[in-house]
């Protein structure tokens, strides 16, 4: 997925593009990665998604929360709106997903973070209460772009009867699009009213989360 023609959720614009195109060999390893295509095509091992839904319990909580201190710092009524409703509406999506799954794959609240989870967690919760407004919009962004594309990427290469449609319908559904949409107006929008100074503080939160859900990935699958 090198062409930006290919996206389901293309950029809002040339900040956003640029975005994309500073981070693309980042992001084509998350959208390929061992854990992605062995999920795709069903011989992803049991234990290892075990793994990746336990932490996913406790980080959506903690996402949920960056969303709602960033919807607290918001320029506009509509990004106030938006992002007030991804805190509710993002957590409410991932509770329906576990309610389902977790009982499936005899999937427990864990008792502790892995390190990435803390480590992701940490810096969107200190991003959101430390740093800039448009920094924290760019450091929650890779999570909902960049897993729409790892999702949809995955669905389409997906086998039959694979055990995990559950979870790749859920990322690859038109009203999570939708969000993602709205988000990336959002995006261009700040990227193209700020200083350079703070658009390349963007950059470095969408990337360091980037490398952050590729370390969730890596993880899960044992080899950190």
């Amino acid at each position: 997925m090198n062409n930006q023609s290919d996206l389901s959720n293309p950029p809002a614009g040339p900040f956003t593009r640029e975005l994309w195109e500073n981070n693309k060999f980042l992001i084509d390893e998350i959208i390929h990665h061992p854990f992605c295509r062995r999920l795709s095509d069903g011989t992803l091992p049991y234990e290892a998604f075990k793994n990746y839904l336990e932490q996913d319990i406790l980080y959506i909580e903690q996402d949920a929360r960056a969303f709602a201190i960033t919807a607290g710092c918001a320029y506009t009524t509509e990004a106030f709106s938006f992002f007030t409703d991804m805190a509710r509406d993002g957590l409410e999506i991932e509770r329906i997903l576990h309610r389902d799954l977790l009982p499936y794959f005899e999937v427990k609240r864990p008792d502790k973070m892995s390190k990435t989870c803390n480590g992701y967690t940490s810096f969107l919760l200190n991003t959101a209460l430390k740093a800039s407004y448009p920094e924290s919009v760019a450091a929650l962004l890779p999570c909902f772009w960049v897993y729409r594309e790892t999702g949809l990427k995955m669905r389409q290469e997906a086998t039959e009867k694979n055990p995990f449609w559950k979870w790749l319908d859920t990322y690859s559904d038109e009203a999570y699009g939708l969000y993602v949409d709205r988000f990336l107006i959002i995006t261009e929008a700040l990227l193209s009213g700020e200083s350079c100074s703070i658009r390349e503080k963007m950059h470095q939160a969408f990337r360091r989360s980037c490398e952050f859900e590729k370390s969730f990935f890596t993880e899960a699958m044992g080899f950190l």
